[in-house]
Parts: C-alpha cells; sequence; structure tokens
C-alpha cells in the first residue's frame, strides 16, 4: 500500500528531544563567544552532549526509525511531526516493496509461506538556533525484512499465521552545517557524535495472525490481524552513543468488506471493497515516532483476475483517511491477493 501521512500537534521522540536540548544548551553559550576560545567551546559543547545522553531513550529513537523502516506494513509515507519553536518540522519519507510467496494450493492443509519487503527511509529535521545560522540533519535507512510462517486451517473460514522474521538495516546520518557558528563551533562538537555516523542494526521477533473470510448479506468479510514482538539491536557502532538496543510490540487490524457488482474493468470482473484498520504499538518507549496508534478508513476496486492464469488472483487500488490521537493524513492503497 501507498500511504501519505502527517503527524499532528505532539511528536515525543526522544532521539529529537536529546536533539533539541544539545542546541538549545548551545544558545546559552552564544553570549560568551566573544570571549571564548573555540576549542575550549567545542570541549564544552561535547561534554554537555555526553552528559545529556540517556542510552535507552535515545537508543528507541533510533530503534524506532529502523524498525519502522522494515517492519511496518506502509509501502511508502511521508511523516510531518510537529517540533516545536526553533525547529524545522521533521519530514520521515518512506518506502518499501513488499514481495510474498505461498506455497502448496490445496487451501484446507497448512501452507507454508514467504514473505519480506526491501526498504528506504530518510528522517530529516533543521535546527534554525540563531539569526544566519542553521543546522540540516537527514538519518537515512536502507533495509531488507525477510518472514516466513504457516497458513494454518482452523476451519472453513479462520486460519491461524505463525510468523518468524528476521531483518537488516544500515541507519547513516549526514549533517549540512550553515553559518560561521555552525560551521565553526558545531560541526567539530558534533560530528561523529550527535550527527555525521553510520551503523547497522538487526531485527528479529514473531507474530501471531488471524485471517478470517467468509460471506455475510452479499458481502465478502475479511479480517486480517496479529500482534507482533521484535527486537532491534545496533552492530558495528561507531561509538556508545549509537549502540542501541530496543524492543517494539504492536497490535495490526485490518477489515475488509468486498461487494461484487455486474461490472467489468479489463474484462476483470469488479467488486467495492471499504476498508477500516487501526494500528497499536505499546511499550515503554511506544511513542518514540511521537505517535502510539492511529485508524484508517478507505475504499477501493478489488478485481478478479484468476481466470487469466497468473499466480495472482486479484488486485487491489483505492484511497484511505489516516488519523488519530497524534496523527492524521491519507494513503493510495495497492495490493493483490494469491
Amino acid at each position: 500500500m501507498l500511504c501519505f501521512v502527517r503527524a499532528g500537534n505532539r511528536c515525543s521522540s526522544s532521539t529529537r528531544a536529546y536533539l533539541l536540548a544539545v542546541v538549545a544548551a548551545f544558545s546559552l553559550f552564544l553570549p560568551g563567544l566573544a570571549s571564548a576560545q573555540s576549542d575550549d567551546l567545542i570541549d564544552a559543547i561535547r561534554e554537555l552532549a555526553k552528559e545529556s545522553f540517556d542510552p535507552v531513550k535515545i537508543g528507541a529513537g533510533y530503534a524506532a526509525i529502523v524498525d519502522f523502516a522494515v517492519s511496518r506494513d506502509i509501502s511508502s509515507a511521508y511523516f510531518y511531526p510537529d517540533a516545536g519553536e526553533g525547529i524545522v518540522d521533521p519530514a520521515l519519507k518512506h518506502f518499501q516493496f513488499p514481495f510474498r510467496f505461498v506455497f502448496g494450493d490445496d487451501e484446507s492443509d497448512p501452507r507454508p509461506f514467504l514473505q519480506g519487503l526491501v526498504a528506504h527511509q530518510t528522517v530529516e529535521s533543521g535546527f534554525d538556533y540563531a539569526p544566519g545560522e542553521f543546522v540540516f540533519s537527514e538519518w537515512e535507512t536502507w533495509g531488507l525484512s525477510v518472514s516466513g510462517g504457516y497458513d494454518i486451517p482452523l476451519g472453513e473460514h479462520l486460519s491461524f499465521l505463525p510468523v518468524l522474521s528476521v531483518g537488516y538495516g544500515s541507519l547513516e546520518n549526514n549533517t549540512r552545517y550553515s553559518g560561521p557558528l555552525s560551521e565553526q563551533i558545531l560541526q567539530p562538537a558534533l560530528s561523529g557524535l550527535v550527527f555525521d555516523w553510520d551503523t547497522s542494526a538487526i531485527t528479529y521477533g514473531a507474530s501471531l495472525g488471524i485471517d478470517y473470510r467468509r460471506e455475510f448479506g452479499g458481502f465478502d468479510i475479511e479480517v486480517l490481524s496479529s500482534v507482533s514482538h521484535h527486537y532491534i539491536e545496533s552492530i558495528n557502532a561507531p561509538n556508545e552513543f549509537v549502540d542501541f538496543r530496543s524492543r517494539v510490540s504492536a497490535f495490526d487490524l485490518a477489515v475488509n468488506s468486498i461487494h461484487p457488482t455486474p461490472w467489468k474493468m479489463f474484462d476483470n470482473p469488479l467488486s467495492i471493497v471499504g476498508i477500516f484498520g487501526n494500528t497499536r504499538i505499546f511499550g515503554p518507549e511506544r511513542d518514540a515516532l511521537g505517535f502510539d496508534s492511529f485508524f484508517e478508513l478507505g475504499a477501493g476496486i478489488d478485481l478478479d483476475v484468476s481466470a487469466r492464469g497468473w499466480k495472482l488472483k486479484s488486485l487491489r487500488f483505492g484511497a484511505k483517511a489516516i488519523f488519530g490521537p497524534d496523527v492524521d493524513g491519507w494513503g493510495l492503497i495497492i495490493g493483490y491477493g494469491l
């Protein structure tokens, strides 16, 4: 699916709060710049950044960035959290290419499946802390996730889906500095510590899901639900400030109502689809990205292509609204059924 999402009035990302604290504290040194030695000021700011460091909260922010890239079921997204005065609103740009293979033809027997995705994601933010001074930072993630499980029938309409997953993500920060203070003071003070570093992370976990499908009152109802738990751990970290370990748990629900019509598109039977979804994230740092739940509501069309002899049975296109206590947005839905 293809989504564009905008966050609302609150964004409590631990990583962003850390960066805000460092930049805000730097502004306290501005009145003394005329008499201070550059080396002393650089050392003072670097020590301040280290003293402000909370490995649990900062690590949760970095882990949330990687996990969102390789685990969440959103193929392309834009998030714009509200960061507050002096900070340019961050932008999260996310893209996934998913794939899925199901082995076996008898739907009455357990069938193994393999699924995964390739992901690219950037998180951008700017710090406008003084006239003529600006810092623009980007965290870029490339990732890959692979999952394997079984589709186990529990009756005519219900299936149970246990899944194990493993993933990898590279996380790199690149920062541009504009203005004499930023270039001469902040860049040497914060490079390699807060900004301008790269690391990698592995993710692994499991999920338990259900797939319920039946006809009711002229509608084909699909209910897809899962509970997942992932661990995220950095590897090859350049220093302790980007060495993180965290976990993310989530509940996902999707309810699709499909109503066949007498119409055809390109000689394929066409159905109207109603879409409802809900995602909730759990854990002590569940709002590390600025929100911990959102709803989805939309509509689309479903094309039955099973008569063409393809591996695919259906193609789905649509649009939806995304909303919640701290998130609003919209999305385009592009999917397929096997």
